[in-house]
């Protein structure tokens, strides 16, 4: 036989195989694997022909009782709703059906899938929800109970997609031993026939994943993964995991990750707070009993451990976590962090920490650390205030030739400073380098010293190699006198200039006294940051707009129009719209926020979107 014919006798092959992959339905009137093919939306019936009905349950696919897998790699498994349209709910964990070997109630906590077995570039595994392709408006639920360990588990797994689905259970219990309130603490006592579960995504070991409008609630961890390559969240959103939304610190000594970790017009909010399951009532879906990390909490919105990797973040809302928000403190191998158009505000400790190399671009970072001290007794909790000293930006280096980029963010404080900055590790620091160019940095009063505002920066060590200039400084208080020396190399032509800065006189913050040069004249900025883009009491999104509101704004057209550390000044703003001219100064356009129609407020979840 010729080789040729060898060839297209192995291309038809493998053509053929990437066109049998089977979809397989999961309905809630579905049968067993003995009864059904799965192959069929239709529900399961007495004398069906062929089999041909849908399977009640992914355990029929995917069983942890008889440690089954029936479905192969780049297989299709879509998730059904009612009949009616409604939301259709899975118990995953131990129940009904499912009881014996690793479902026993004795180890119930083991009743788990297996890992999704791995598909290929071209032919992903994907589990979804019926509605995947019309928006997912209505999500199918799986929720854990009895104390199941993780609800989806993807180990040493390959080109696995998730898309359109609903991960949580069906309990208001927090996993914090030291609660004041016991009642609210989640019973692991035998028998395991509690209605919670822990992990809603466990990952480890596994590359190319991609999550697709996926919401993770109510859980210990929203995602745990280490040792994995190429995440992407795509509008998905980890919503009140008492632990933290992201947890890279998994079990073994290495878990760093690598490749591409992307979140993309997703979001991660009250991470350290339990959820209220209470289905009909007002409080439904609402965060409650917070702990701070003293009595046992956690609650970064992303932590992790000694990690590598280029983390992106892009669009993306990390609102009102109860410890960090961003934590890549820890960031101290290869890889670079990208935050660009994103909004990161009111979590109670620092709201981004990043290390090695970083672009921040055209971001909102509003640090109303004492936020959840405020709110605590709407939210019954014990909240941490202004863990850290609350700063919105704590920076790092790790290697001798790191790069710390700011350009055109919008960055408030009421924690001690708005900057902290310095070596994350015993390297020499003759090449480090930090840029901040087209920046307001925008000094509130200190939330735990009212008698002063928030300082400019601070830094135990050197300054590295930098450039800094056409950054408006607000109302900072006088601390190794910002005014003269923090700007630094300033380039000619390009609208170069060195801004403007402005030292507090006194502790008393008013965003409403124009007479100061540096005030930017914002559309919205509560006094003090009392109320914010989230109203525990009225479920409503009220969100800051630290956009400037008048044309007297000295933010308008003094931005630098140059490239800096080799990345040219972005187009758009934080909404979307394009700058023109020279840039304004911060995130936001003048000119193109009175033509927005829509303001970017921030994406959580509420009562009355869920």
């Amino acid at each position: 036989m010729s080789s040729q014919k060898i060839l297209l006798i192995l291309a038809l092959v493998s053509g053929f195989h990437e066109v049998t992959a089977s979809e397989y339905f999961i309905h809630p009137n579905g049968g067993d694997i003995e009864h059904c093919t799965g192959l069929s939306q239709q529900p399961y019936s007495e004398g069906i022909e062929d089999k041909a009905c849908a399977l009640k349950h992914l355990f029929e696919l995917l069983g942890p009782e008889h440690e089954t897998i029936n479905i192969n790699g780049g297989d299709i498994i879509t998730i059904l709703n009612n009949d009616d349209g409604s939301q259709a709910e899975y118990r995953m964990g131990y129940h009904d059906d499912y009881t014996a070997n690793k479902c026993h109630l004795g180890w119930a906590y083991s009743c788990n899938l297996p890992s999704i077995p791995a598909g290929t570039a071209e032919n992903p595994t994907i589990i979804r929800g019926e509605d995947w392709e019309s928006g997912c408006e209505t999500p199918p639920q799986l929720w854990g109970s009895n104390r199941a360990s993780n609800i989806i588990r993807l180990i040493d797994t390959q080109n696995v997609e998730l898309s359109c689905l609903e991960i949580t259970d069906h309990s208001s219990c927090i996993g914090v031993s030291g609660l004041p309130d016991e009642s609210l603490i989640c019973d692991r006592s035998e028998p395991y026939t509690k209605l919670f579960a822990d992990v809603g995504i466990y990952m480890e070991g596994s590359s190319d994943i991609k999550l697709t409008d996926v919401t993770v609630k109510g859980l210990s961890r929203g995602i745990m993964a280490g040792r994995v390559s190429d995440v992407t969240l795509l509008r998905t959103h980890l919503y009140a995991n008492y632990g933290a939304g992201w947890d890279g610190d998994i079990y073994g000594d290495d878990d760093s990750v690598s490749g591409d970790i992307k979140f993309i017009d997703s979001s991660i909010t009250f991470s350290g707070c339990a959820l209220i399951y209470n289905p009909g009532e007002e409080d439904h879906n609402q965060p409650h009993a917070c702990a701070r990390q003293d009595i046992g909490g956690y609650g970064d919105g992303i932590g992790t451990g000694k990690t590598g990797g280029n983390w992106i973040f892009e669009n993306t809302q990390v609102l009102y976590n109860s410890s960090d928000g961003i934590d890549l403190l820890y960031h101290e191998l290869e890889g670079k962090i990208t935050i660009k158009n994103s909004r990161i505000e009111g979590n109670a400790g620092n709201q981004v920490k990043v290390a090695g190399n970083a672009e921040l671009i055209n971001n909102i970072i509003i640090s109303n650390c004492g936020w959840n001290a405020r709110q605590a007794y709407k939210l019954g909790g014990e909240g941490s205030i202004c863990r850290a000293g609350g700063a919105p930006l704590s920076i790092s280096w790790a290697f001798a030739d790191d790069k710390a980029v700011l350009i055109n963010n919008t960055v408030l404080s009421e924690g001690d400073c708005i900057m902290g900055a310095g070596p994350r590790t015993e390297v020499a620091p003759s090449n480090q380098s930090f840029y901040a160019v087209n920046n307001v940095f925008y000094g509130l009063t200190d939330y735990r010293q009212e008698w002063e505002n928030s300082c400019l920066l601070y830094t135990e060590s050197h300054y590295p190699n930098r450039q800094i200039h056409n950054n408006i400084i607000h109302q900072v208080k006088s601390f190794d006198d910002p005014c003269n020396d923090f700007n630094s190399n300033i380039p000619s032509g390009d609208n170069a200039n060195e801004g403007l800065c402005h030292i507090a006189s006194g502790g008393v913050f008013d965003d409403r006294d124009y007479t100061i040069p540096t005030n930017p004249y914002f559309e919205r900025i509560e006094l003090g940051i009392n109320h914010t883009a989230y109203d525990i009491e009225t479920l409503k999104q009220e969100t800051n707009k630290p956009y400037p509101a008048d044309e007297k704004s000295p933010v308008i057209n003094m931005g630098y129009a140059g490239t800096v550390a080799g990345i040219a000044m972005p187009t758009k703003d934080f909404l979307g719209n394009d700058r023109i001219g020279n840039p304004d100064i911060g995130a936001v356009e003048f000119k193109a926020n009175k033509l927005s129609t829509i303001p970017k407020a921030p994406k959580i979840l509420t009562v009355e979107q869920l």
